[in-house]
């Protein structure tokens, strides 16, 4: 299924492509065009499209007819991107199906999350939204079955993993000779004080005769938002999928501004807007305009994310740009209450699994490792990672 694309007037168009400035624009703009967007296209080099197409996952939005609209040697090597995605896509889908079943045969009912769901929630479409893996949701009393279910099904912990987790650490990776990696999750985001309770508000999908339980969309765009903002709006893929599930039809914006207030992502809905409205022109709906928390650190976000979407940047790269002190100031001034934020900078402070594998200390000096985590965040500065 297509997605309604808002079209841009060609002034609007223009005045979009001046603030899309500096390098990686004209792969940014190009992209965008093929997406359905009309923006200015001026084929880039092949290799440095496809590859800009890959890194942020919109290969399987890309529009037939624009795609069969560019050069021929850009045509084929685009038409391979979208093949790409689109199988990693039903792959992911498959296990996806999978995963549920086998759950389901003891009980239990994980919340699918991003992934497969998200392509069939936000496009209508699994082969829209590829991926490298299976995000679910389990409450933390149903793992230790869970984690028996997936060591029936061949799976065994990464490198790297430990079991129990610290209480900063909320997922567990999981890999399969064979089968998609899987992200068992124990809450939804880093931030334990953000979005509590999203069983409440869910739905249950339909994959390919599988019965799929996800996020309804009046939370799962919230959760979307914080998800996005914890990596800076680094990826196309992750304003496309908010931007897709803002246009559904029967999306209640009154519940939906009532849960981003809710669940404390005001200032982070105002940067998300700010690039929708600069990338896609979405006309913000008013619920939504009343709730956004324009600030100077959304601000700062907006031009952060421009960036890094322009650049391809990764989340390390972001994170040594950005020097530590900035990114934790910035990401606890995008917290909207004072309790807020000073969760977050708990959460900062607590340590994760990597921070005890690298320096095992004994359980009398376990409350040096906030210090331990400081000095490993303070690494990333020189681009080591954490």
């Amino acid at each position: 299924m297509a997605l309604p694309h808002a079209h841009l007037t060609a002034s609007a168009a223009g005045q979009n492509a001046d603030d899309i400035h500096g390098d990686g624009a004209e792969l940014l703009l190009a992209t965008l065009f093929l997406m359905g967007f009309e923006q200015p296209f001026t084929a880039p080099a092949v290799p440095a499209l496809c590859q800009f197409i890959r890194h942020h996952g919109v290969a399987g939005l890309l529009q037939s007819d624009r795609v069969q609209s560019v050069p021929p040697v850009c045509m084929a090597a685009l038409n391979v991107e979208r093949q790409r995605i689109a199988i990693r896509a039903l792959a992911l889908g498959a296990g996806l199906k999978r995963l549920v079943a086998a759950f389901a045969a003891r009980g239990l009912q994980p919340l699918a999350l991003k992934g497969p769901a998200l392509a069939v929630q936000a496009y209508g479409n699994l082969g829209a939204r590829g991926g490298v893996d299976l995000d679910v949701l389990l409450p933390a009393e149903q793992w230790p079955e869970a984690l028996g279910v997936l060591r029936d099904m061949g799976y065994h912990m990464a490198p790297g993993q430990q079991w129990p987790l610290p209480d900063a650490t909320h997922e567990l990776v999981l890999v399969h000779e064979q089968q998609p990696r899987i992200e068992l999750h124990r809450r939804l985001l880093r931030h334990q004080h953000l979005l509590h309770a999203p069983q409440q508000l869910t739905q249950v999908l339909d994959l390919q005769g599988t019965d799929v339980t996800c996020l309804a969309p009046a939370y799962a765009l919230p959760y979307l938002l914080a998800h996005a903002n914890q990596h800076c709006f680094r990826r196309l893929i992750w304003l496309m999928d908010i931007y897709a599930l803002l246009l559904r039809a029967d999306l209640d914006l009154e519940l939906l501004a009532s849960q981003v207030k809710r669940s404390g992502t005001c200032a982070m809905l105002d940067t998300c807007l700010s690039l929708l409205t600069l990338l896609f022109d979405l006309q913000v709906p008013a619920p939504l305009q009343q709730v956004r928390r324009p600030c100077r650190a959304s601000r700062e976000m907006v031009e952060l994310a421009l960036d890094a979407l322009r650049m391809s940047l990764s989340d390390d790269q972001v994170a040594t740009a950005q020097g530590l002190f900035k990114r934790v100031s910035l990401d606890i001034a995008l917290q909207d209450t004072l309790p807020a934020r000073w969760q977050a900078l708990s959460g900062w402070l607590s340590p994760t699994a990597k921070d005890q594998q690298w320096l095992a200390l004994p359980r009398g000096l376990s409350f040096f490792y906030p210090f331990v985590r400081l000095f490993r965040l303070a690494l990333r500065r020189r681009g080591h990672e954490v």
